[in-house]
């Protein structure tokens, strides 16, 4: 007998995974992006259109392609579980969006670009540190862990920049 419980922590682990994943995903992907503009007052003024469409263009075809790959692994169904796994990465992608529009709303235009840039690679490190911390590593582990991601990811943003021609 499968017990209910552990079926169900199981879910919201797979659906957490999921939400960090692709919060994560938008947050290296909307750096990659705002590194690569150009240094620009008009940029300023559409801040926030450059963060929400790079976002909710990532997700919408995020969201396709986890249809269609979990339509063509489970005979053509699309069941609650994957629905809540879908509805679990929408959230993470929002919540980097919304994160990304705080220093966009509330800071100069001078610098507003780069302190959501700033903003973004914090977010990155402080999810390497407590994604180790929370596994019981030591702060000390777990600050030197963080370093380790938030370079992993400005190597990414670089070489994604490097490879699209920025």
């Amino acid at each position: 007998m499968v017990d209910v419980r552990s079926a169900h922590e199981g879910q919201r682990v797979e659906r957490r995974r999921e939400a960090n994943t692709m919060a994560l995903y938008i947050a290296i992907c909307l750096l990659a992006a705002l590194t690569a503009l150009p240094d620009s007052k008009d940029l300023h003024a559409h801040g926030l259109g450059i963060v929400w469409g790079i976002t909710l263009g990532l997700a919408v075809a995020h969201w396709f392609a986890f249809w269609m790959a979990t339509r063509m692994v489970s005979a053509g169904e699309f069941d609650r579980e994957s629905l809540g796994l879908a509805a679990a990465q929408l959230t993470g992608a929002a919540a980097v969006a919304v994160l990304a529009s705080i220093p966009l709303l509330v800071l100069p235009d001078s610098i507003e670009l780069n302190a959501t840039e700033l903003w973004l690679s914090a977010f990155v490190a402080v999810v390497g540190y407590l994604s180790m911390r929370w596994g019981g590593t030591s702060r000390v582990k777990a600050t030197a862990y963080a370093g380790a991601v938030l370079l992993a990811a400005v190597v990414i943003v670089e070489l994604k920049n490097w490879l699209a021609g920025y």
